[in-house]
């Protein structure tokens, strides 16, 4: 209602309203007033004038002034119902182009179309993945007969959703006009009228070509992880476990329910976290790799060997956020290498060290001779006679007889000396600490007597004869010192066999 309107029914209210007034109150003068003053009856029209000429004004003011405070509100009003109006056109506005914005630069495609297949409107994204050269030729695609569209199925699950009013999700793979496959990902809804009939569907398209790639590429790694033949587990910065792999669990036993959530820490004893702990922290926070063959315990208290590698992973920025614990068990390679060792330095008959393992302890008894001033002695045996038995009995016997003496030596002697044997029937012995050359002399003797006694399933008999060299009297180095004692050796044969003989550089052998 506009102000020219409102005066107009303001002032026909005025009249109308006055009127209606003035009748009512001569009325009421007329008709009331002989009933309370019978005397002025006759004056009551006159009185009902007069009342109406005295109360008319002041009425008609007073209505006015209402219908002016009314007309004010209604012109307030309207002025706010304008300024509402203005304010809500834009803000619909201002929506409407935040939305325009959105949709256009959505990364995700944003298509409508109606039940027929007609697009009503797509955003650029859409136009990018579709491969079209521009919107309007987007526009111009049916979308339930587009070839391309059909061939991915992207089609039939638009009309099914058309049809059904089905919501739907899925993933295709879509090969646009050049050739380019594209993986996409979508979401499509149906639209309803404001009667609930479906007039058309809308969806999001998403290009999930990189993402899938990534996935199929995380999948893979986590498949290699998964069968590879080496044990993984994966902890956190602060050593919290997150994953284990299972070839772990079939080296340490330790199940993924055991370890994840727990520290790594559980997986070693304290005495070992102690001596490992300092190298290893100090190594992985330089963000090197930390590597070592180490004994540790299986979930049953089973000890082996593990090859451990331990290496930081960095984020985005540099920091570590996770460690990688690669292991081998090198149980069978550590036996194997040990078993190797023991075989190159011990002889493979009698378990005796053999010629080399002899030359590098005596070397090393020697060297410490000449530190600490102390005497060496050592010993040069050999079988009397054991060529015969050897032609007689066979090789079978003559093994088990040099066992057997092998045996008789090593319980001989103490702990600290070198039994070694030199190949043959000859044996070496190093004795390193000793106070006088007589308790040489009483060993040498004992080893004469245990030799003399039947060693053999055929109780077979032999004799040794043995030679004793001294450091430094008879050899400044180890070489020399042999050689004394393998003459001190054959100058015992000379004298009849199946005795010792110090070396004398006097002698003949």
């Amino acid at each position: 209602m506009n102000c020219e309107e409102f005066r107009r029914k303001k002032t026909w209210f005025c009249v109308i309203s006055i009127t209606i007034i003035a009748v009512l109150v001569v009325m009421a003068v007329y008709f009331l007033l002989p009933f309370f003053l019978p005397g002025m009856a006759e004056q009551g029209l006159f009185y009902a004038i007069g009342f109406i000429i005295l109360f008319v004004p002041p009425l008609y003011f007073y209505i006015d002034r209402q219908l002016k405070n009314c007309e004010k509100e209604v012109v307030n009003v309207t002025r706010n119902s304008e300024a509402e109006k203005k304010s809500l056109s834009r803000e619909m506005d201002e929506r409407d182009e935040r939305y325009r914005l959105l949709v256009e630069n959505s990364p995700a495609g944003i298509i409508t179309c109606d039940r027929d297949g007609e697009i009503l409107m797509v955003n650029p994204a859409v136009v990018k993945l579709l491969g079209s050269p521009s919107v309007e030729a987007t526009k111009a695609v049916n979308v339930f007969t587009f070839p391309p569209l059909v061939d991915s199925g992207i089609a039939a699950s638009l009309k099914h959703c058309a049809e059904t009013g089905e919501d739907f999700r899925g993933e295709s793979i879509y090969t646009s006009k050049w050739g380019k496959d594209v993986y996409l990902r979508m979401h499509f809804v149906p639209l309803h009228n404001f009667t609930g009939e479906i007039v058309g569907v809308q969806g999001i398209v998403e290009d999930f070509t990189d993402y899938k790639k990534a996935q199929d590429q995380m999948r893979t790694y986590y498949h290699a992880i998964e069968h590879s033949p080496v044990a993984v587990l994966i902890s956190d910065d602060k050593g919290e476990i997150e994953y284990v792999n299972p070839h772990y669990t079939k080296i340490t036993g330790y199940t993924p329910a055991d370890l994840i959530g727990q520290n790594i820490g559980v997986l070693y004893q304290e005495s070992q976290m102690k001596h490992v702990y300092e190298d290893l922290h100090n190594t992985v926070t330089r963000g090197k790799i930390w590597k070592r063959e180490q004994e540790n315990f299986k979930k049953d208290g089973e000890l082996y060997w593990e090859y451990i590698s331990i290496s930081p992973i960095f984020d985005e920025n540099g920091e570590i956020f996770h460690y990688v614990s690669v292991k081998e068990d090198i149980t069978k390679r550590r036996e194997e290498s040990e078993k190797a060792k023991y075989l190159a330095y011990h002889d493979t008959l009698t378990g005796l060290a053999n010629r080399g393992l002899f030359n590098d302890r005596l070397m090393i008894s020697v060297a410490n001779a000449a530190r600490y001033q102390t005497r060496l002695a050592i010993m040069y045996l050999d079988l009397d006679g054991f060529k015969e038995i050897n032609d007689s009995y066979g090789h079978d016997m003559g093994d088990e007889l040099l066992k057997a003496v092998s045996d008789e030596l090593k319980s001989i002697m103490r702990k600290g000396d070198t039994v070694a044997r030199m190949g043959g029937d000859e044996f070496t012995v190093i004795i390193p600490e000793f106070e006088t050359v007589s308790d040489v002399e009483i060993v040498a003797d004992k080893m004469l007597k245990a030799i003399q006694k039947p060693l053999t399933s055929e109780k077979l008999l032999v004799t040794i004869s043995i030679g004793i060299a001294f450091y430094p009297e008879h050899g400044s180095n180890h070489e020399a010192l042999l050689v004394s004692a393998d003459k001190a050796m054959y100058q015992a044969k000379k004298m009849g066999k199946n005795n010792y003989r110090v070396y004398s550089e006097g002698e003949e052998e």
